[in-house]
């Protein structure tokens, strides 16, 4: 969708502060975050929800938000998805919320 932000930061043509890439997926600090750490999980794809969201990039999500807890030390995180009217913004995008591992809070 040539409206979508989403589409556009996956596009290069909006900026956004990129913390991960694969060929599925762009990661991105949330500019209004809601805990120390606050990502988006963005398919690069245009899918409008979780309930459009194929099998393998649910696990991809899944390897993506692991890899990221595992990369920050982190000692929890959550996920949050937001389906249908419940989004702000109709592009598939997982939040990645985490406060800061007591052992790198210094």
């Amino acid at each position: 969708m040539k409206d979508c932000v989403f589409c556009k930061i996956v596009d290069k043509k909006a900026k956004a502060d990129i913390v991960k890439e694969t060929e599925d997926f762009i990661v991105f600090k949330d500019i209004n975050p809601q805990e120390a750490i606050h990502y988006l999980i963005v398919p690069k794809k245009h899918i409008k929800d979780l309930t459009e969201l194929d099998d393998n990039l649910w696990k991809e999500i899944k390897t993506i938000a692991v890899y990221i807890s595992r990369e920050k030390g982190l000692s929890g995180f959550r996920l949050l998805h937001n389906a249908g009217d419940a989004a702000t913004i109709p592009h598939m995008q997982m939040h990645f919320l985490a406060d800061i591992a007591p052992e790198r809070a210094v």
